[in-house]
This record gives structure tokens, sequence and C-alpha cells, in this order.
């Protein structure tokens, strides 16, 4: 297990890395492309969100009416879509960064506390050295907002493991 830990943080650098390295990386046409392949399997994203809704109880039906006012406000807007989806991508990805680092370090380590310092530290780093890559690419940019909106997918990573180590009781520096 240990000689392994490292590899889930490294795909997660080079796929930060590759994406990171496209030029006015768009997500909507991206998204559009998986759902022609779904769809080529007889599946959709539109269709499994609408399966999904008809099993939802009746007290949640104003879920549903949002939801359909949501997609309408969505076809309409897409630059906003995009926006939302590209700031969602930040934070999943760096909270997943941060969470394989904390996994490779305690196994390193050995001290929760330890890796936990670690795992903060190589997200802030790594946020801010994509930032600059990003920098260097065509139609893109590196800027000081995206690096806090990585952060927030870090803090809330170091946010769950130590909660996990104190209701486990396996918190000790």
């Amino acid at each position: 297990m240990k000689s392994y830990a490292w590899i889930p943080a490294f795909l997660l650098l080079i796929l930060t890395y590759f994406l990171s390295s496209i030029p006015g990386l768009k997500v909507l046409p991206v998204l559009k492309q998986v759902n022609a392949i779904l769809v080529s399997y007889d599946l959709s994203i539109t269709r499994l969100a609408v399966k999904i809704a008809s099993y939802l109880p009746v007290q949640l039906d104003p879920a549903k009416t949002f939801t359909s006012d949501f997609y309408a406000y969505a076809r309409a807007n897409p630059v906003i879509i995009e926006f939302i989806l590209r700031k969602s991508a930040h934070v999943i990805l760096f909270f997943l960064i941060t969470l394989s680092f904390f996994i490779m370090l305690h196994q390193l380590f050995k001290r929760p506390g330890l890796a936990v310092a670690g795992a903060f530290l190589a997200g802030t780093i790594l946020s801010f050295l994509d930032e600059y890559h990003q920098s260097f690419t065509a139609n893109r940019s590196g800027n000081l907002v995206d690096v806090a909106i990585d952060m927030v997918g870090v803090c809330i990573a170091i946010g769950l493991v130590i909660f996990a180590l104190v209701i486990t009781r396996r918190w000790r520096v």
C-alpha cells in the first residue's frame, strides 16, 4: 500500500498540468462531447437527471421547479454556467489533490499532524504554480482569484481530514 500512495497524487498533477496547458479551455464543449458519447450508448445526462427527478418525493416539488427554472436559465445564459462549472472544477480538483497528498504524506510520516500540514502546504503551492503555468498558456490567465477558489478546495479537504481524525480519535501531532 505504501509504495502506491503517490500514484493518485501524481496522476492528479498530470491531469492538472494537462488541463492548464489547453489554450482557452471551455467546459461546456467537453460536456457536450461526453453527452454525445453517452447518447451513443443510449444514455444521456439530461435523461439521467429526469429519471432521478422522477423518483424524488412530492415534498421536493419546489426543488423540481427550481431545477427546471435553472435549466431554462442555463440554456439562455451559457456563459454563467461555464463560469460556475470552471470554478467548481477548481474546487473539486484541488480538494482531490490535497486529499491525495494527505494520504501519501500520512503513509510516509505516520504522523497525522505533519501529513495535514504538508498536504495544506502542497495544495497551496500547487495552486500558485498552476495559475503561474496558466499565465504562459494562450487564451488563459493566471490570477489570484483562482488561487483563492483553489484554496476553498484545499481547505475543505483539510477540514474533512481533521474532522475524520478527531472523530476517530487518531489526531496526534
